[in-house]
């Protein structure tokens, strides 16, 4: 009982209460990813997001939260298949671009400067100079709040041979275009507080 005593006193001293927002800003930096998904005719669509991770190792597989109004969200309810894509630093522009517009309005791919590659498994194409690309058949999917977790089984995995550090969503604080987003590296060589 005296020990149950202590704890209590030690995290009064130490946490406080705040409002949500203020505790949820703290997850920065956080990972960032590109959901390529196809349309009905099989175009692919790119969104990035930043819920994401994987939930098996036996078989692997990777899921990605969405919002019920986006434009992907309603391409992953329908696809059998999509990429999970890691941007590397060569998509900075492309993950404010691509976050900044809807694919119910406008040719992502075509608008950008984003560039497709084969698939070896899935028709959806991959995104060159991504760290990493996974190929992933659609699996269950599981609705919380306003959000809709999607799980894919990864059927293939890609690296690239130019980047090796995708890319990390530094927060609002550090702005709203490509200077928020950075690799470990480049977070690592810079100043550790928001410009």
């Amino acid at each position: 009982m005296m020990i149950h005593a202590k704890i209590w006193a030690s995290y009064g001293d130490t946490v406080k209460r705040v409002p949500l927002g203020e505790a949820v800003s703290r997850k920065s930096p956080e990972s960032v990813v590109f959901i390529v998904a196809p349309d009905g005719d099989g175009n692919p669509n790119v969104m990035p997001a930043g819920w994401s991770m994987f939930t098996s190792n036996d078989p692997l597989m990777i899921a990605v939260s969405v919002g019920f109004p986006r434009h992907t969200h309603g391409l992953l309810e329908d696809a059998d298949e999509y990429v999970i894509a890691f941007p590397s630093r060569a998509h900075k522009e492309d993950v404010v671009f691509c976050g900044s517009n809807s694919g119910a309005d406008i040719d992502k791919i075509e608008a950008s400067d984003l560039t497709l590659a084969e698939a070896a498994v899935v028709s959806t194409p991959l995104l060159e100079d991504a760290a990493a690309c996974f190929e992933c058949r659609s699996g269950p999917s599981l609705e919380t709040g306003d959000h809709t977790i999607f799980a894919g089984e990864v059927v293939a995995a890609h690296v690239s041979e130019r980047y090796d550090e995708r890319l990390k969503n530094l927060g609002r604080d550090w702005g709203d275009g490509p200077e928020r987003f950075k690799t470990l590296s480049e977070l690592l060589d810079s100043k550790l507080t928001p410009p």
